[in-house]
């Protein structure tokens, strides 16, 4: 198993050395072997960063015993959830996905950014998507 990073140019996958090591491809890798790889747009940072700013400017607005709690219930109100079905009573259950950085790709983190601001809108009466968004953008930038 190797990670390689890849550049997009006009309609091909480009390797980039990483350090500018001229050898990018395991050694044993030959000329003509199949390979299988899984290609993922690479994540900022900086979205991740500003969803945890986000939780820490609602969670003064709520009635949140603790950011972990408020996490867990943005999570839930966004839809980035796994359900799960009760066997004992059938019923379904929402449980929150995880938001690991290695586990979201730059799309869904962006998708669960918006739709968490969507959240704090509805929980937080009388606030605009530009006040959070704004307060966000203030902290992250410190």
């Amino acid at each position: 198993m190797a990670t390689i990073f890849l550049r997009r140019r006009c309609e091909t996958l480009v390797p980039v050395p990483d350090g500018g090591d001229e050898h990018i491809f395991p050694r044993t890798w030959r000329e003509g072997d199949l390979l299988r790889c899984d290609v993922k747009k690479s994540r900022s940072i900086g979205l991740h960063r500003k969803a945890f700013v986000l939780l820490n400017v609602v969670y003064p607005h709520t009635n949140y015993p603790s950011i972990k709690a408020l996490r867990t219930a943005m999570t839930i109100g966004a839809g980035y959830v796994e359900p799960h079905i009760n066997p004992m009573t059938g019923e379904t259950c929402l449980v929150p996905r995880s938001w690991a950085f290695d586990k979201m790709d730059e799309t869904e983190m962006r998708a669960l950014y918006n739709a968490m601001i969507g959240v704090a809108l509805h929980m937080v009466a009388g606030s605009s998507r530009g006040d959070w968004e704004t307060a966000v953008d203030e902290i992250a930038r410190l």
